[in-house]
C-alpha cells in the first residue's frame, strides 16, 4: 500500500481537480457515506435478530451500492437473511462469488498490468485457490452492482481488496468511493489513491 495517499480532510481528497470532477467525487463520497450507514445497519439487523450465528458474527461483512447488498462468503447466503433485509431496509441481498471468479476470469491480463493477482490462503478449497479473497462482500458488489460509490460494514481489506480496487478503477476508467468504518478510500482512475480517516 505504498501508494496510499493519506490526506487530512476530505477536501484535500479532492484537491487539485476540475470543479465539475470535483462535485462529482464530493457527490460520490456523500453517497458512499449514506451505503456505509446502510451497511452497518443490515449488519446489525442480522446479528441483533440472531439471523447470523454467533460464531459468524466477526465473520461477516455487508457491502452496499444502489438497492442491493452482498454478505462475504459462498453458499452461506440464507433465505431469511434475504427476506429479513428486503422487509426492513428494501434492499435485495446478494452473494455470488462466482461472478467475481468470471470478471477476473475474463480480465485477468489487464488486472495482472495492473499488479493485483488474486491472494490464495491457506484454507481455500483445494480445487478452487483464491476463492476466499474473491468472495469479500466489497469485491462481490463490484460486479453485482458496478457503480462508483460504495459502503462496507466493516474496513476495507487492504491485504487483497486494495490492490483489486486500485487495478479495477483503471480498468473501468471509473474513480471508485468506499467508505468504511475507517474512513473514505479514492481509487482514481488514473491509478491515485488517497484515504481519509473519518473523524470521530
Amino acid at each position: 500500500m505504498s501508494n496510499v495517499e493519506v490526506v487530512a480532510n476530505i477536501q484535500d481528497l479532492v484537491s487539485n481537480l476540475e470543479p465539475v470532477i470535483a462535485t462529482q467525487i464530493m457527490a460520490n463520497i456523500d453517497r458512499a457515506n449514506y451505503l456505509k450507514k446502510n451497511a452497518e445497519e443490515i449488519y446489525s439487523l442480522l446479528t441483533s435478530g440472531r439471523l447470523v450465528k454467533p460464531k459468524m458474527n466477526n465473520r461477516k461483512t455487508i457491502a452496499v451500492s444502489g438497492n442491493i447488498a452482498t454478505i462475504s462468503g459462498w453458499d452461506s447466503l440464507n433465505l431469511k437473511w434475504k427476506q429479513a433485509i428486503k422487509q426492513n431496509k428494501g434492499i435485495s441481498l446478494e452473494q455470488d462469488e462466482s461472478k467475481v471468479k468470471e470478471y477476473y476470469k475474463k480480465f485477468i491480463t489487464v488486472f495482472n498490468q495492473y499488479g493485483y493477482y488474486v491472494k490464495v490462503w491457506e484454507l481455500d478449497p483445494k480445487q478452487d485457490p483464491g476463492k476466499h479473497y474473491r468472495s469479500h462482500a466489497e469485491k462481490q458488489i463490484s460486479v453485482i452492482q458496478p457503480d462508483s460509490s460504495i459502503g462496507v460494514s466493516r474496513g476495507v481489506c487492504e491485504e487483497d481488496c486494495y490492490p483489486y480496487f486500485y487495478a479495477l478503477a483503471q480498468i473501468r476508467q471509473q474513480d471508485i468511493v468506499i467508505a468504511d468504518p475507517n474512513g473514505i478510500w479514492l481509487f482514481y482512475s488514473h491509478g491515485q489513491v488517497k484515504f481519509v480517516y473519518h473523524v470521530s
